[in-house]
């Protein structure tokens, strides 16, 4: 599969409420074999992160430079963050149980997540959903594993990444 179009949504989330954003796929690919998936790689270029949920543009660039900045995804070191898809096991009809590697800061691991593969003539579509816990990768800031006593500046270490991907098969 080429890749054609692709979205990718983001939500993080605190205390007193969320922030919401997207982020560019770089490249990828999805493989097949014998119809079903056996593997792929997506990259995520972290250089292309936006926000979309604060209008006022000082608030927006200030929480902007904290996300890439080392308190987050540190993007002047790590550009790119990839899933490199191990195994895919179809549970129903075009709905498959994923598994990969995800690489965020250099810092991989294990991940599993549920998305819907369809193929329409020459393209294939998949919508998904990935929960990560930011804190595996070193992502630390506003912690409640690692900071005591945040009150309501907790954020909550579970991000969200929602999902789109149109290829030309």
């Amino acid at each position: 599969m080429q890749q054609a179009s692709c979205n990718v949504n983001w939500t993080g989330k605190k205390v007193l409420g969320l922030h919401t954003g997207s982020i560019n796929v770089a490249n990828g690919f999805i493989e097949f074999k014998d119809n079903t998936v056996s593997g792929g790689e997506i990259q995520i270029d972290m250089t292309s992160i936006t926000i979309t949920d604060i209008e006022d543009s000082k608030t927006h660039d200030e929480f902007l430079a904290h996300l890439t900045n080392d308190d987050f995804f540190a993007v002047d070191k790590f550009r790119t963050s990839k899933l490199v898809i191990t195994n895919a096991t179809q549970i129903e009809l075009n709905k498959y149980k994923i598994s990969g590697i995800l690489t965020i800061k250099d810092i991989s691991h294990p991940v599993t997540f549920f998305s819907t593969i369809e193929i329409f003539t020459d393209f294939l579509h998949s919508l998904g959903e990935i929960v990560i816990d930011r804190t595996l990768y070193n992502i630390r800031y506003g912690s409640g594993k690692f900071i005591d006593n945040l009150g309501d500046k907790l954020i909550y270490d579970d991000f969200v990444l929602q999902f789109k991907l149109v290829g030309k098969l």
